[in-house]
């Protein structure tokens, strides 16, 4: 007969906690894909739990936003190398860096962005892991509200140096790519980071989906349909919305596990 009070204790005897048979995910979700084997790869976000980090990226990355948007409304030292730049641009850029910039503005546009929510959503939800599906939405949602938003605080004009696109009707500081890039393309290569065995393949992924959303502002530049002190306050402003979304995630992860051990 089988002894069931061995399906409840550690190998040194005492007491298991709830859910130490199953592991569970920085989500709540339990390590284990829908066929029921356990699932071996790494289940928390890279810095889910690094919470005076995250801080400390919301507030360093919101004086940088708010350093430059003070430059570029007193006409500061950087903002007046922006016409200067653009007019280089509009001169010097070779064709083949435009397309490729092109590509890539499209990458970090609403269309390329709306398809890579929607197919890493579906994933995550086919293995489980829905409510970091949620978090992705927020974070792409959420930051194209707050663009919008910090828009209408300002009423810059985009360059008009000359450009190989038409330019969009809104205005110019701070740029939606490279806020957008940052902050989904950034979460995007912690989630494939999240997937992987080895420290050296998580830091490369980090760095591809910050380096790609770094790209995707710098192509805003190339394409002179943004200045570059508008893409760098997108950036910085990506990069502390994104931080402050996985910041409240944690805490709420952290007090759901509380609850389900109370319980």
């Amino acid at each position: 007969m089988r002894d069931a009070s061995r399906d409840s204790v550690t190998p040194g005897g005492a007491q298991a906690p709830l859910g130490a048979r199953g592991g569970s995910s920085a989500d709540g979700v339990a390590d284990t894909t829908p066929s029921g084997k356990a699932d071996p790869g790494p289940r928390a976000l890279p810095l889910a739990d690094a919470r005076g980090l995250l801080a400390a990226l919301v507030a360093v990355a919101l004086a940088a936003y708010a350093a430059l948007a003070a430059d570029v409304v007193e006409g500061g030292r950087l903002s007046s190398y922006d016409q200067d730049l653009a007019e280089w641009v509009a001169g010097s850029m070779p064709t083949p860096v435009e397309w490729v910039a092109r590509c890539l503005s499209w990458l970090g546009g609403w269309a390329g962005v709306t398809v890579l929510v929607v197919l890493a959503v579906v994933w995550l939800a086919r293995r489980g892991r829905l409510a970091i599906g949620v978090l992705l939405v927020v974070v792409a949602l959420g930051g194209q509200l707050l663009n919008s938003i910090t828009k209408e605080g300002y009423d810059r004009p985009r360059p008009t140096a000359g450009s190989p696109v038409e330019l969009p009707s809104s205005t110019s500081f701070p740029s939606g790519h490279a806020m957008t890039g940052i902050a989904v393309f950034g979460l995007l290569g912690l989630l494939v980071a999240r997937e992987l065995a080895s420290r050296r393949a998580r830091t490369a992924a980090i760095a591809v989906g910050f380096g790609l959303g770094a790209l995707i502002g710098a192509s805003r530049v190339v394409l002179n349909v943004h200045f570059l002190t508008d893409v760098l306050a997108g950036a910085a402003l990506g990069l502390a919305w994104l931080s402050l979304c996985l910041l409240v995630a944690s805490v709420v992860s952290s007090r759901r596990r509380r609850y389900a051990e109370a319980s």
